[in-house]
């Protein structure tokens, strides 16, 4: 069975859109299976980054609902092997049928044919995530190192504890090293220690996750910025590997 990791940040603007399909295309390099799943409805973003815009027909929505099996919805990316995404509804009520039971069931089927699937929670605290988080086996957190996102990070954890998740990480995203030193930013240590979580992993600021994002170009393929790198890293963390932090 598949492993399940369910993404969220206490605000938006964090960069876990960019930071889920970097991950996602950096397992796929080293052979894993993956399924991407956009659940932040009516704000989906995943088919803009991944240049999938018109050929995600079904959503995850659709699934739950028995409209659409997995294998129709998930439509593989047409340049990253082992790559399938599924994306959010268009409206910003995904429907009735989806809950905490309905949720858990659909991931579980997905663990049956991914050996992971990320899922991209909406930004904030809504019930969405409470119903992922019931059901996923990981969580990550992405933050970046400022005092309201490291006090939304702390408050989105809260969510996944209340659903029994133990495992439950923070990576410290669009990090400027020069802006750490001048005292501008906060350090590493004392955003883990804001957050209260353990450190899965720091992603430098790189002005390529943007461009390629607008692009519609996969990063990981577009780019040799610090960016690929931490992505990479991250994704041998999450494999198991024990990998050094990058040195920014």
């Amino acid at each position: 069975m598949g492993t399940v990791i369910i993404t969220a940040s206490g605000k938006g603007g964090t960069g876990k859109t960019s930071f889920c399909c970097g991950a996602a295309v950096a397992l796929c390099a080293l052979g894993e299976k993956v399924l991407l799943v956009d659940a932040d409805s009516g704000l989906r973003s995943l088919d803009i980054v991944l240049g999938m815009t018109d050929s995600l027909l079904f959503s995850f929505s659709d699934v739950i609902s028995g409209q659409a099996s997995l294998k129709e919805a998930a439509v593989r990316h047409p340049i990253v092997k082992n790559l399938r995404v599924l994306t959010a509804p268009a409206s910003s009520r995904p429907g009735p049928w989806v809950n905490q039971q309905s949720v858990s069931a659909f991931l579980q089927n997905c663990r049956a044919h991914f050996t992971y699937t990320i899922v991209d929670c909406p930004a904030g605290l809504s019930d969405v995530i409470s119903y992922f988080a019931g059901g996923g086996d990981r969580a990550v957190i992405v933050a970046t190192p400022d005092y309201t996102s490291l006090r939304g990070a702390e408050q989105a954890a809260q969510i996944f504890y209340q659903q029994h998740m133990e495992d439950v990480r923070i990576v410290v995203n669009r990090v400027r090293p020069g802006m750490i030193e001048q005292g501008d930013m906060v350090n590493i240590d004392k955003a883990m220690d804001l957050a209260g979580l353990g450190l899965l992993g720091v992603v430098p600021e790189d002005k390529e996750v943007i461009a390629c994002g607008n692009a519609g170009q996969v990063l990981m393929l577009y780019s040799q910025g610090p960016a690929v790198q931490a992505y990479d890293n991250i994704a041998r963390r999450l494999r198991g590997e024990k990998v050094r932090l990058m040195q920014l």
